[in-house]
């Protein structure tokens, strides 16, 4: 099997890119800010993963692996110190029968040598990997961004009625009228967000999670997930029932047992059937294998504190925390990084908590 190498892959260059990227940023940064009012938290809460249900200590530890797949941190057996926060995707707090089945999983290891991609904290010995409950993204460049961010905001109400679920699903494909022909429409991205309905409720922990996007795997460019290897045993999530579902099943079941998942790759062979810059097709497992590169322990303890909100709520988690061997590629990877930032930035500043990486899960945990 004949792997792509990075060096080939060329990245979509568009004149408006730029004018774009700053309307978007400019956009969240004023919807952060906006979030304290519309929330009625008394704090800014993120546009995206508002919801925070649990921040847990975590263990990876990579595995002997060999060929293409030991690049950048997975090159050698180690162990990583880490913490694993889940969350909601969309960007409410509400009960969560009224909130939708996508969430995320955010993982952000310890210790880990080299220089970060964020410029202003190159020196920090994090590394960050941010995945979601489903193998497809909605969102390929920044005027999609734009656009569909906004439309996010009212989800899932604007699905649950039937007049504005037409218009919203209008709106959406042709970006709010911006694409005229059905040539330019966002098929690809519609199905990709329909996608997302058809995720079951269920057990956080049991979950498979994906990489929103494509990264620079060494010399190669790669997908990551992580798959349960641990069988739960409060599976089902009754949100009519209980409004917390999510997190109260999260607390029962991570201090019952222990859980483990499995860090797997997917290397590129072939960028026009796995392509970088359109995030909303899946890469067919046919054309390449997910290969485990490392093992994620979470051990048995108590999430069910006030504290443990609170702590994942100031953990920030980004695409662009790593090092320049994992690199984000494909446009909507680079909006990322500065959407994240700015985001990060006014949250942290209106909430007064401070915006400097911990050095261990103990810092942040105990």
């Amino acid at each position: 099997m004949e792997f792509v190498r990075f060096e080939t892959y060329r990245p979509v260059q568009r004149p408006t890119y730029q004018q774009e990227l700053d309307e978007v940023v400019q956009q969240v940064a004023d919807r952060t800010r906006g979030s304290v009012e519309r929330q009625k938290a008394g704090r800014a809460v993120r546009t995206a993963h508002g919801k925070t249900y649990g921040l847990m200590k975590a263990t990876v530890t990579v595995s002997e692996v060999e060929g293409p797949y030991a690049q950048g941190i997975f090159a050698e057996p180690t162990a990583y110190d880490a913490v694993v926060r889940y969350s909601n995707g969309l960007g409410h707090l509400r009960a969560d029968s009224l909130l939708g089945a996508a969430c995320g999983m955010g993982i952000k290891m310890f210790g880990v040598p080299g220089t970060s991609l964020l410029s202003d904290e190159s020196e920090a010995t994090t590394f960050d990997l941010n995945l979601i409950n489903n193998n497809v993204f909605f969102a390929n460049t920044a005027y999609d961004y734009m656009v569909i961010e906004e439309l996010f905001s009212e989800l899932p109400d604007a699905l649950v009625d039937p007049a504005r679920r037409r218009s919203w699903m209008g709106e959406f494909l042709t970006r709010r009228g911006t694409l005229e022909t059905a040539d330019e429409w966002l098929w690809d991205e519609l199905f990709a967000m329909l996608s997302f309905t058809r995720v079951q409720r269920q057990n956080l922990l049991s979950y498979t999670y994906n990489s929103m996007g494509a990264f620079r795997y060494g010399d190669h460019i790669a997908k990551l997930r992580t798959v349960p290897l641990t069988p739960v045993g409060h599976l089902g999530v009754d949100v009519l029932a209980d409004g917390e579902a999510f997190r109260n099943t999260l607390v029962a079941e991570a201090a019952e047992r222990d859980h483990a998942f499995e860090l797997q790759v997917q290397l590129n062979t072939d960028l026009s059937r796995m392509p970088v810059d359109n995030t909303s097709v899946e890469w067919p497992e046919q054309l390449s294998p997910w290969v485990g590169v490392a093992r994620i322990d979470i051990p048995r303890q108590d999430i069910g504190g006030a504290d443990n909100l609170t702590a994942a709520d100031g953990t920030s988690i980004t695409p662009w925390r790593v090092r320049e061997d994992h690199r984000p590629i494909g446009e909507i990877q680079r909006v990322r990084e500065e959407v994240y930032r700015r985001s990060s930035v006014e949250r942290h500043r209106i909430n007064g908590q401070p915006r400097v990486e911990p050095r261990s899960s103990a810092e942040l945990l105990g």
